[in-house]
């Protein structure tokens, strides 16, 4: 399936198996009182483009009549690892729901093995393993694009982060509406660049207080992503720090939508964080597509640019953004992007990224 390995790379195969206590054959899988379901198959690969953050993710969910009493993974038959089953009103939706966020550096050099163990309140033990293939050392081509048409597997043109994501004949579109749905593409080594799709806003839940919307429903284009940083939970729920996340947000009548700009928490220094007034608030209608732009480029030393539009897509372009914010003192002067429904059940059309000089 590979070429040959080089200096500057290296491949990580994580085998998976499927198997009870007792030996269970495969085809007998289906049988068995717990179910371990891995969303994206059991042969997924990573890096062959390019590694848009610092961890490999791994998602499903375990379902069970009997309840599940402990579920856990373990790498290369190392210390298992608790697994936290969702909803967890964060990036774990619906019950039984898990996301396991393995760091790159833990992975060894070829062959890797990830266990997945279940263990139901009767006492019931499954366990399944994924192969997965990740190549290291590959920087992601720019300028960049994806065309959902010709795509048959997700992860050969992006890598999901979080959430339960499909093709259609519009574009990738996110099965579970909850709590940050993303997808990544792009490297480190993206600095000035520009990202351009389409989205169409199909269902939302309105914001409210609290969990799991947390005040806002969204659509959004983040820039100058790393991956999520480590925080002692699993998985990892801090989002910050990144460039800036852009969220085209959406309120409960969907008539004062409008864009906000900020890039989290920053100890010792002033928040970024920008909105637009109220005299540029506007309505949105549901499934009708609309043009969707982020511009992002270092403008000065520590001062950053970010620039954004949405404008419905059966009408020209405007020329000009709708909305920017200069961030000052940059969290990250690189990284990759990330598109995000927030609490939203939406569909990104194909994209395109284009580098800008810089300034």
């Amino acid at each position: 399936m590979m070429g040959k390995l080089t200096n500057s790379c290296f491949f990580i195969t994580i085998t998976v198996y499927l198997m009870a206590a007792c030996n269970l054959k495969p085809e007998q899988a289906k049988d068995l009182p717990v179910s371990i379901n891995v969303w994206y198959g059991d042969h997924q690969s990573f890096g062959f483009t390019g590694l848009p953050q610092k961890w490999i993710n791994i998602l499903g969910d375990i379902k069970s009549e009997e309840g599940i009493r402990e579920a856990f993974y373990s790498l290369n038959q190392g210390a298992p690892v608790q697994l936290t089953l969702g909803s967890d009103l964060h990036r774990l939706a619906a019950d039984g729901d898990f996301n396991i966020d393995i760091s790159v550096e833990d992975c060894n050099s070829g062959e890797n093995i990830v266990e997945i163990v279940a263990i139901d309140s009767s006492g019931n033990r499954v366990s399944r393993v994924v192969d997965i293939e990740v190549q290291m050392g590959k920087q992601w081509p720019l300028p960049y694009s994806i065309q959902w048409s010709k795509v048959s597997n997700l992860q050969e043109v992006a890598q999901v982060v979080d959430g339960f994501w499909e093709i259609t004949e519009n574009g990738v579109r996110n099965v579970d509406s909850y709590y940050d749905r993303m997808i990544a593409f792009g490297d480190e080594s993206w600095v000035n660049y520009e990202v351009s799709t389409t989205v169409i806003f199909h269902d939302f839940t309105p914001p409210v207080d609290g969990p799991p919307t947390y005040e806002v429903s969204h659509a959004a284009i983040a820039s100058r992503w790393p991956g999520h940083g480590f925080d002692g939970l699993q998985p990892n729920r801090q989002w910050y720090p990144l460039g800036a996340t852009s969220e085209f947000r959406l309120t409960t009548e969907l008539d004062s939508c409008r864009w906000r700009i900020f890039d989290g928490p920053k100890p010792g220094s002033i928040d970024f964080y920008v909105e637009q007034p109220v005299e540029a608030y506007r309505s949105i209608e549901l499934n009708r597509k609309y043009g969707m732009k982020h511009r992002v480029e270092s403008i000065a030393a520590d001062s950053t640019r970010y620039s954004v539009k949405l404008w419905p897509f059966d009408q020209p372009e405007p020329e000009e953004w709708d909305f920017y914010g200069i961030e000052q003192e940059e969290n990250l002067a690189s990284g990759s992007v990330t598109l995000i429904a927030h609490n939203t059940n939406v569909t990104f059309g194909d994209v395109l990224v284009t580098p800008i000089e810089d300034k």
